[in-house]
This record gives C-alpha cells, structure tokens and sequence, in this order.
C-alpha cells in the first residue's frame, strides 16, 4: 500500500510589494493532494488499501545561504511556518472499490498560510547559485490497517508483529518564489514622485599633494548651493535614470560671484554589494529573525547546499578570514566616461548677487539629463574603477556577474545604489584670461532601483482574474479604511519652448544611448516660471547649442 503527497499551490510565485514591513502578511493558499493505491502482485488479486491517516503537517521555510573565499560557508534559517492540517483524531482512507483501477485515489487538503511580509525576495548570487530560497513541505504519518485474521492461523509474521514499525512517513516539497515590487499593481503605471537633495558645500583639509596649489577660498565654496531632484525609484527594466540639478550662490558678494564657473559635470551610477556570515545587530532588532537555537548547526537547515558538508567537517579553512566582503561598480556602459564639459565662460553666478525688482526670487543654473545605465557591466575590460583586480576576481565567485540588480537590504545580502555627482568649479584668481583655481565638488545621493509590477489587464478584455491587493494595503489593523495620501496632485511643470539640440551625426534611433544635456537659468518650479536664459553646452566631445543662442 503506497500513500504519495503532492503540495499544489495556487501559485508559485507569491508577490509582495512595498518596502520588508513587519506589521504586514501575505496569503499563500493551495492544497495538498493524498493518494493511495493498491500493491500490485502477480499471485493474487489487488487488496484494497486501507490506511489511517494521523497527521499532515505544512512548513513554510525560508533560508539564506552564502559562500565566499575569504569566509567559506554561512546559512541562515529566515523563518519557519508549521501549521497541522488533519484533525487530532485519526481518519481512515481506503480506495476500496477502486483497488483495480490505474488511477489513485485522491484526497485534497485545503491550505492557507500568513507569510511575513518583511522576506526579503528570492535570488541567487554567485557561481555556487546560493542566496534566498522559499520552500514548502509536507509530511504525512499514517499506519495500515491489518484485517484481523482467523484465531486458527498462525506465521512467523505474527510473531513479530509487536515488533514491526507500523507508522510510516510520505513526504513532499514545492520551491516558492517570493517577488518583491515596489508597488500594488495598477490599472496605469504612474511616474514616480521626484525626491529633491539640498547639498551644501563645505571646506575639506588640504592634503599633502594640494599643499602649493592654488585653491577655491573655502567661504566661496561654502556658499554655492546644489539642489539635486531624483526619481522615488528607477526600473531595473528601463534603461536611463533622470537627473535634474539646480545652482545657485547664497549671500556671496556680486564680485566674488563674477568670478566663479562650472566648466564640467560628472556622473556616475554606483552599485554596492555586501555580503556578511552573520546578520548585523541592527537587523536583528529590525526582522524576527529565529533565535540561535533554531539556527544551523543546532537546528540543520531543510534544504542546505551541497557545498555546506564541505564546511561542516573543516574541510576548508580559509587563510585570511573575513566577516563580510563587498564591492562596487559603475552601471554606466564600458564606452562612456560620465564626464559632460560644458561650454567655456560659463560664469552661472554671475547674476545671482544682482538684485531683482519686486523682490523677485533668485533663479537657479538648472541642468536637465538623462542617464544611460546597462543591465550587464560586462566582463575584466570594466575592472579597476572602484576597486582592485583582487577583490573583483573574488567578487565574480561570491556575487557573480555584475548584473543590475534591486535594491535590497536581507540578513546576509545586501544591494545599495547612489547617484556620483561631481562639478568642476573654476576661480579666477587674476583678470578673466589668468591664472585660475581649480577645484571639484563632489557629492554622492541614494537611489533606489527596483521592479515595477506588471499592468493589471480589464478582465472582460483579457479573460484573465483580476488580481485583488492584500488586506492590509485596503484597511488599517482596526479595520478602518485606509485612506491614500501619499499620491498628491501632479505639480505644474512648464513646458520648455524646445529641446536641446543632439550632437552632430546623431541618428533618431541613437537618441536613446546619448546624454544629452539642457541647461538654463530658472526659478524652482515651486515658484513659478520667471526667467529661463539658455548657454551652451557640450555632450559626449561634442559642441552643440540651445536653441535660441548662437555660438
């Protein structure tokens, strides 16, 4: 008599959307499928099978695992989920009747668990393939029910029947995948809200090679301010990030203001990557994490990597041990420098200490950009911008390829991207034509990359079920309706009389792989249009002008 489990879900992919929030759950339902069927023999009829069912048993699990060569092996158990599906009393199953047929007899089991919604979302890093993985498993115990024989018959089986182990175990496990967006799936994807940096500018200690050299005078620097706007989030699926940044000079003299320029900007996307063998404290406090004693090696992990064994008898020891490694790279493509010269005498200040009539507000240098970024960095071509061929070589074993990845923050893997910033300022030090200073001011701010849920489709239209959000995105933990605002009304944005004009030879299909670069003189949009004078501006090694103004 052969008992099988079979785990159905309703899905293999749970999504979960939103940043990891303790206070929120996700449903994951399905059912568990019990067939039985008889033995099969060549000597006598097939007897119907006739089992009692003690227990069946659902674990919803989550792991992470790492390998790295400086620190070898390290897992973590996430979370574990056991709920008991069968009722406390034993049932009896029996395909009687159907003995003879090809087919099982089949029993469902109904499911339905609360999964946290602080996981962090499934991957898999490094040449090994570890990283975070979700799984449910179910065991069933039952035991055969012997007919009882006549009072006459006698065998050696009898005899050891007191001793026989009459409960046995099934078993069965279905991987989950655990897919995080960064929103609830809408009908229209709308543009994502603008997040604005004010960076001011302040004096740095002289090292020891720019001792001699001249310099920008640090109260000049300090009062040059920076207003950085960058999107709430960016696609990992899109292909260019939006940049706006704004200049200006606070409470500086109208001479000291004639005599600074910004005569280059450089722009660069980063992505940091880090891995630790054990989570941070800060962590812990953050996630319900299990304790140590539900963690390997006291409590194994389900489903561990081949690779663990290796580590659990010593078999590797690593020379330089490190708790955690880490390393960074550039997403912009291999061919592109992320440095943008602008056009020469580009005194942007110039102006800001003038005062305007009616009490007018001082406008901003604006600088308006869109930023090419690559899926895939590709292979040793693009090693050595940010850290040595040693750690890259090591970072293509313990994180793999540099692939774009979301932001993440889990236990033991962790993905960070910030925006590179830097603006060349020049100060004329004699009369214009002289000796200069030459200074950068340089500034990195976050952005967030990650995946945007798919469109949800009209259902009379596409057939398909219409996919309802969780309860907890529609009501509060009293039940209260939930009220959003955090979508305010779109501000106003005006138009620009016409776009920047593209480098010389460049092609309409090429648009989308050029930076281009307008610039102007505004007022921030939360004040209104006043006045917008364009300057020229070069791209890629190239000069071209705005419309309007000649060369």
């Amino acid at each position: 008599m052969a008992l099988a489990l079979h785990i159905l879900p309703a899905a293999d992919v749970l999504p979960m959307y939103g940043e990891l929030d303790t206070s929120s759950a996700y449903s994951l339902s399905g059912h568990i499928s019990i067939s039985v069927t008889s033995p099969f023999s060549l000597f006598e009829p097939r007897r119907p099978a006739r089992l009692l069912l003690q227990s069946v048993t659902l674990t919803f699990e989550g792991q992470s695992e790492v390998i790295t060569p400086s620190g070898g092996y390290s897992g973590l158990r996430l979370c574990t989920i056991t709920r008991e599906l069968a009722p406390p009393t034993p049932i009896e199953i029996s395909n009687e009747g159907h003995e003879d047929s090809s087919y099982p007899c089949v029993w469902n089991v109904v499911f339905n668990l609360p999964i946290p919604g602080w996981l962090p979302a499934s991957n898999s890093i490094g040449t090994e393939a570890t990283g975070t993985s979700y799984a449910l498993y179910a065991t069933a115990k039952y035991s055969a029910v012997e007919e009882e024989a006549p009072a006459s018959s006698w065998s050696f089986l009898s005899l050891c029947a007191p001793f026989r182990y009459r409960v046995r175990t099934a078993e069965a496990q279905r991987s989950i995948t655990i897919a995080r967006f960064i929103a609830a799936p809408k009908a229209e994807i709308p543009e994502p809200t603008v997040l604005n940096y004010l960076v001011n500018s302040t004096a740095t200690a002289m090292s020891k090679d720019s001792k001699g050299k001249a310099r920008i005078p640090p109260d000049v620097l300090a009062k040059i301010q920076v207003l950085a706007s960058v999107p709430e989030y960016v696609d990992v699926n899109d292909s260019a990030l939006a940049l706006t940044l704004r200049l200006r000079s606070k409470d500086l003299c109208e001479e000291e203001c004639k005599k600074l320029q910004i005569t280059e900007v450089g722009i660069d996307i980063i992505q940091h990557e880090k891995c630790r063998h054990r989570p941070s404290a800060a962590c812990l406090t953050r996630f319900p994490i299990p304790s140590k004693k539900l963690q390997p090696p006291n409590v194994p992990l389900r489903d561990p990597h081949p690779l663990s064994s290796i580590y659990d008898v010593a078999m590797f020891v690593a020379a330089d041990y490190a708790e955690s490694v880490s390393r960074t790279f550039s997403l912009l493509s291999p061919d592109e420098s992320g440095m943008y010269p602008l056009a020469e005498d580009n005194y942007v200040f110039a102006n800001d200490a003038v005062p305007r009539p009616d009490g007018a507000p001082q406008t901003w240098y604006t600088m308006d950009t869109s930023i090419p970024f690559v899926q895939s960095t590709g292979g040793a071509e693009c090693w050595g911008k940010y850290d040595t061929d040693e750690v890259e070589f090591q970072g293509l074993q313990w994180a793999g390829l540099k692939d774009l990845r979301s932001s993440t923050s889990s236990p033991l893997y962790s993905v960070v991207h910030e925006l590179s910033v830097s603006l060349t300022c020049t100060y004329d030090l004699e009369a214009p034509g002289g000796k200069v200073a030459r200074e950068k001011l340089g500034f990195k701010v976050p952005v967030t990359f990650a995946r945007v849920a798919p469109r949800i489709q009209a259902a009379a239209t596409s057939g398909a079920a219409l996919v309802l959000p969780v309860y907890s995105q529609l009501y509060d933990t009293n039940g209260e309706r939930k009220i959003d605002y955090s979508t305010p009304l779109p501000l106003y944005t005006p138009k620009l009389e016409s776009e920047p004009l593209l480098p010389t030879g460049a092609d309409e299909d090429e648009d989308a792989a050029i930076t281009g670069v307008s610039v102007y003189h505004g007022v921030n949009d939360v004040d209104g249009e006043l006045d917008k004078r364009y300057t020229r501006v070069v791209v890629a090694g190239e000069s071209c002008h705005a419309p309007g103004v000649n060369p």
